[in-house]
């Protein structure tokens, strides 16, 4: 599907926009474009979609925006202007297969072309990675979190920032009591076990390697694991305290922080988390631009009691929806398996119907 010049500039999006930071890197996301009427969707692909946990709805929702946060800003580089809009209960249903549509999108004319920025975007969505190893203790000057509230001042989430030295042993605390959580879900750690690849030299679409949790590990760490947490030996795990080991070793990552970050939303609604991902990926970039990275803390936010005690601990009225330990890590991180993008750009010429160019909201 690349026989005009904004096809081709969807195709190119695409492939950059799939870097997007997903849970367990499952990807949900789909594009449907129909190349007669030069319209589309960005929908949410429900045989992708996490299903374990009834809160991973809310994650998949932060995750498409995150997604079309990238994309949107770089068709807007070259050179055209995304107008787009929520669909209403009808529109979610008229794609084919299982995908559930959220964004009704059409480009406006063609205008000039940032080379120059798209390039700089384009290296920094590749060299964009979840790192979930040590940071250095940097400092979070005035200015950067001024940088970081005005990022965020579009969207529909308030930030909340803070510090090692002030909240870093309560969080860790928090980890440490909550993070076996993870475990106790089989539904839910069956789920995550199936997104684990531990043959690194296949290659797959989704999921993530162990490298990607721990850095570099051995080949007996690998069958170790594989064969300790698996699923069906959660009696053995629990004998050996695995579960709490693990969690004592993320509690001490949190501890370590050097900053945390939370997003909360006044308003509800499937829309509003979606625009939360919008600002979520904004804010994601500003801190690539930095060399800083995120680590998303989710146990805190999948499970209604550690969200509710996080929220306490941060003395917030609201639920936070998204929170992350942030900084300037000592390592980068290393890449994850990715989706083909010709596996999310579908050719739909069947379903839909010309849409109203509405401005983005």
């Amino acid at each position: 599907m690349t026989h005009t010049a904004f096809e081709q500039t969807l195709a190119e999006a695409v492939a950059l926009a799939r870097l997007a930071p997903s849970s367990h890197n499952c990807q949900p996301w789909a594009v449907h474009f129909d190349p007669v009427i030069h319209c589309g969707y960005l929908a949410i692909d429900n045989r992708r979609k996490l299903t374990g946990l009834p809160s991973l709805e809310r994650e998949m929702l932060l995750s498409c925006g995150i997604f079309f946060h990238f994309l949107e800003q770089l068709i807007c580089l070259r050179g055209y202007q995304l107008h787009w809009r929520w669909c209403d209960e009808q529109e979610q249903q008229v794609l084919a297969g299982e995908d559930r549509a959220l964004i009704r999108f059409m480009p406006g004319p063609e205008q000039a072309h940032q080379a120059t920025a798209f390039a700089t975007l384009s290296e920094q969505l590749q060299q964009r990675h979840t790192v979930r190893s040590a940071y250095r203790n940097t400092t979070l000057s005035e200015q950067q979190r001024n940088e970081l509230s005005s990022v965020l001042k579009p969207y529909p989430v308030t930030l909340g920032i803070y510090y090692q030295q002030t909240h870093g042993k309560a969080l860790s605390q928090l980890t440490q009591t909550y993070a076996g959580l993870d475990f106790a879900n089989k539904a839910a750690w069956r789920e995550t076990y199936s997104y684990i690849r531990f043959d690194e030299k296949r290659q797959y679409e989704d999921g993530f390697y162990l490298h990607n949790l721990f850095g570099p590990v051995s080949g007996g760490f690998k069958t170790f694991f594989k064969v300790a947490f698996h699923p069906y030996l959660s009696g053995l795990n629990k004998l050996l305290r695995l579960p709490t080991k693990m969690a004592q070793g993320l509690a001490e990552l949190v501890e370590a922080g050097p900053h945390y970050l939370s997003l909360n939303m006044s308003k509800e609604g499937d829309e509003a988390l979606f625009r939360a991902g919008l600002g979520l990926g904004a804010l994601w970039l500003k801190l690539q631009q930095w060399g800083w990275a995120l680590h998303p803390i989710s146990v805190l936010v999948q499970h209604d009691t550690a969200r509710q005690a996080l929220a306490a601990s941060l003395s917030q009225s609201e639920l936070p929806v998204f929170f992350a330990r942030f900084g300037e890590p000592q390592q980068s991180g290393s890449p994850a398996p990715r989706r083909h993008w010709q596996s999310i750009l579908v050719s739909d010429t069947h379903s839909l119907t010309k849409p109203a160019p509405n401005q983005r909201g």
